[in-house]
């Protein structure tokens, strides 16, 4: 499933329901208390009513069957699920967060070598398209690997006029 819509939600003093009790669920609870949300950690079987007066659930648990009884509960309930690496019971996309500057630093150098370049005629709108062909790729993966290098040629290439794209091809 594909999110065609970006947006940011306001969870401080919602309450937050998080299912598992792994890595990616605990992870996933300290972001929402980073955010000021009220986390309900959920480390058992989900059983129906855990998501009553939920605004935003977040189902981390491995186990698909459970996965599509909470996503029943909060289709049910009308509460937002976020289903780890099952998109299908998905009512939204948590982006990944890098939390050192590095992403944000490498985006800001390509950004200003090219705009430098870029000429005063070009065109916004494809400007526009080539970022947002650029932001689909995997930079974070990239840059979390080791490979910041390869996510800056990638970054450039998608961003460059056709000269540079046909240089690093």
């Amino acid at each position: 499933m594909a999110f065609s819509f970006p947006v940011s939600l306001e969870v401080a003093g919602r309450r937050c329901v998080v299912f598992g009790s792994g890595p990616v669920a605990r992870a996933r609870a300290e972001a929402l208390l980073d955010a000021g949300a009220a986390v309900t950690a959920v480390a058992r079987p989900h059983e129906d009513g855990d998501l009553a007066g939920a605004f935003l659930a977040v189902a981390a648990t491995g186990d698909a069957a459970e996965t599509a009884r909470i996503f029943a509960e909060a289709e049910r309930e009308g509460v937002l699920l976020n289903a780890v690496d099952d998109p299908a019971h998905c009512h939204f996309a948590v982006p990944a967060v890098l939390r050192r500057g590095v992403l944000l630093d490498l985006i800001a150098e390509v950004r200003a070598e090219l705009r430098a370049q870029r000429s005063p005629d070009a065109d916004f709108n494809e400007w526009a398209r080539r970022w947002r062909d650029a932001l689909d790729h995997d930079l974070i993966g990239l840059v979390r690997a080791g490979r910041a290098g390869e996510a800056r040629t990638l970054l450039r290439a998608a961003l460059a006029e056709d000269e540079y794209k046909e240089a690093v091809a």
